[in-house]
């Protein structure tokens, strides 16, 4: 593994200082390995099956997946995508999730306002869904923690949610409480609604950017 990191740091030292000369730079690299291309790549061309998905820069790719195949491939750990449906409300349109119905903000509703009725997916990062383990004044879901995954700086945790996994990002300094409740404890989650996306359940195409 420390071979490996020292070789993307060697590549990459090595294509900025043939630009710099002003020397041929231009470089292809095909790997699997989506941190290999996020650390390496100017421009990622994301594919399946042989079929380009998305070519991009790699912020443009985490921020701004044009489908759920992308949305699913960069990041880790991975996006949580769920089947969902919008509904109209008195107050404008909302997403319903599982048991969940969660407010759209305007710039949301206008984009997807003529999917009402329609089979869709909910997309949201594990950094965008924040765990607790009493209610959150905003509102929100509540789930069981089943599994714990220490990465040091950061850990994941992952919560059974009626029917469907849903998984959180949080940093040590704020699972301590969390932790102390342990396994299989009920915990409360909300989500960044700004930061999630929406998908068309049959072209999988991103229909919220």
């Amino acid at each position: 593994a420390k071979l490996r990191a020292s070789m993307r740091i060697r590549i990459s030292d090595l294509h900025k200082s043939l630009k710099r000369s002003g020397k041929p730079a231009t470089t292809v690299y095909v790997t699997h390995d989506q941190t290999e291309a996020m650390t390496m790549g100017d421009r990622i061309c994301v594919m399946k099956l042989g079929h380009i998905m998305q070519v991009d820069t790699p912020d443009n790719l985490y921020h701004y997946p044009q489908n759920m195949f992308v949305a699913g491939f960069i990041g880790a750990p991975e996006m949580n995508i769920k089947p969902a449906s919008l509904v109209r409300k008195d107050d404008g349109l909302h997403i319903t999730v599982g048991h969940d119905t969660l407010p759209l903000n305007a710039q949301q509703q206008e984009k997807v306002a003529h999917y009402v009725d329609k089979a869709v997916c909910f997309g949201i990062r594990p950094e965008y869904v924040h765990v607790a383990t009493q209610p959150f004044a905003e509102g929100g879901g509540r789930g069981t923690l089943i599994r714990v995954e220490n990465m040091g700086h950061e850990f994941f945790l992952y919560m059974q949610v009626g029917d469907f996994e849903l998984t959180a990002r949080m940093p040590s300094d704020q699972v301590r409480s969390i932790l102390e409740a342990g396994l299989n404890s009920q915990v409360w989650f909300r989500f960044e609604m700004a930061k999630c996306h929406i998908f068309d359940a049959e072209s999988e195409l991103n229909i919220s950017l």
